[in-house]
């Protein structure tokens, strides 16, 4: 399921935890996956529900195999995150190369019901499964730390936290100014492709986040500029890449063990109706294959063109 969201961080607290201690952990900025085992086999799949032929690969490299043989019955939630990412073209700022696992929750495999906080740490700690950063046990006494704690991962220009009650049945998130901007730096440079809602959720929860810190006169400006220069430089230099003749696209890096992982991923992304191209294969010398990849965005490039041309439309 779906983490429900603040954007009002102070009343979201009193709200969602009232005067109840939580958990706060760090949002990591990747995709989630979930890994289990199904007859014998260790399987990583997207929130889509699509085994994910890089995931599964690679999770052996983050996560001990002995876990399932002891646990066949749960299922590890984490988020794979790095700049080496077959799904995004940035990850946290502390992962410097290739791509990591961190754990956030253990579920159920029948029921979807989560452990408490407690219990998955000890499991983790146990099988050493790389976990999300815990920041510490917070109440609504100590929103002026969390709203320090917010400021800190914004100047370290990380994602945001998590959230969450000792049983994880009450669980929010809240991202930082840096995340909301950056999101939308990074989706205006495929502007078409992306619904407009996209880009309003995001602007809304900054809107949020500078009223409720009171942000005004110089500092304001600053946010201003920023989401301006985020939203516009983007996307006109798309315009200028079409008017030029190129395709929009995003190149991606991954590093697999068997070359056939990445033909397989390919495969993958074309039955979700991407367009993939492998532009480069290159062997490592730790036994690794870097991949690079070009994803191509055919309706962003077209609709940019007729627009470049003077193709009239009516709005």
């Amino acid at each position: 399921p779906h983490i429900k969201r603040v954007v009002q961080l102070e009343n979201g607290v009193k709200r969602v935890f009232k005067r109840k201690p939580f958990y706060v952990e760090e949002k990591v900025d990747g995709y989630n996956v979930r890994v289990a085992q199904i007859e014998g086999r260790v399987f990583a799949f997207t929130r889509g529900g699509f085994i994910c032929p890089f995931t599964t690969e690679r999770i052996e490299d983050f996560v001990n195999m002995e876990f399932f043989k002891d646990y066949p019955n749960l299922v590890l939630c984490g988020e794979m995150a790095g700049p080496e990412s077959p799904y995004l073209v940035e990850g946290p700022p502390y992962v410097k190369e290739d791509i990591k696992f961190f754990l956030f929750d253990i579920q159920e495999k029948r029921t979807g019901r989560s452990l408490p906080v407690k219990d998955r740490l000890k499991i983790a700690e146990e099988y050493g499964i790389p976990s999300v950063e815990i920041f510490g046990i917070y109440d609504i006494s100590k929103i002026n730390g969390l709203r320090e704690l917010i400021e800190n991962l914004r100047e370290q220009r990380r994602e945001g936290i998590v959230m969450k009650s000792f049983d994880m049945k009450r669980i929010i998130k809240y991202v930082t100014p840096y995340a909301n901007i950056n999101d939308i730096c990074i989706g205006a440079r495929v502007l078409f492709e992306l619904p407009h809602g996209y880009f309003m959720q995001r602007i809304k929860r900054l809107a949020f986040y500078l009223s409720e810190r009171k942000i005004r006169d110089a500092e304001f400006e600053k946010y201003a500029t920023a989401l301006g220069k985020a939203l516009l430089e983007p996307f006109v230099e798309s315009i200028w890449d079409v008017s030029g003749g190129e395709e929009i696209a995003e190149v991606f890096t991954v590093r697999v063990k068997h070359i056939e992982t990445a033909y397989k991923m390919v495969s993958h992304f074309e039955r979700l109706g991407l367009k993939i191209h492998i532009e480069e294969i290159e062997e490592m010398p730790n036994g690794y294959w870097r991949i690079m990849f070009k994803r191509v965005y055919p309706e962003a490039t077209r609709e940019i063109r007729e627009l470049w041309n003077g193709h009239p439309f009516v709005d």
